[in-house]
């Protein structure tokens, strides 16, 4: 089994695709009206409209994607004019994050295995 897509509902998918296009350095297709995809990583996000409220909890759960040079794509996310925030830590587990959210509230995490500390 091969996890293929992410659907994400916006009622404005076209802000997130545009969020979601600067984040991963790639182009999303519009296949028909109201229906983008863009690769990422090996999944395919998926953007649709609705036309209900989207409200995501905060203690929701959010995406993960592990990047080669975690303070790097922090550093270019923040350049691009996205909300950042904080910027990378690194845990005891070993592993090294920053995390955003998109602009319906989604959270975003980039992780980078460094090693145990």
């Amino acid at each position: 089994m091969k996890l293929r897509c992410i659907n994400i509902v916006s009622q404005t998918p076209e802000a997130l695709v545009k969020f979601y296009e600067t984040v991963f350095q790639a182009s999303a297709n519009q296949l028909v009206p109201g229906r983008w995809e863009l690769p990422a990583g090996g999944v395919t996000l998926v953007f649709t409209h609705t036309g209900g409220e989207v409200i995501v909890p905060a203690d929701s759960c959010g995406l993960e994607f592990e990047v080669e040079d975690v303070d790097g794509d922090y550093a270019r996310l923040q350049a691009a004019g996205l909300p950042v925030g904080e910027p990378p830590v690194t845990y005891p587990w070993g592993w090294r994050a920053f995390g955003i959210k998109d602009p319906d509230g989604n959270h975003l995490d980039f992780v980078q295995f460094v090693g145990h500390t």
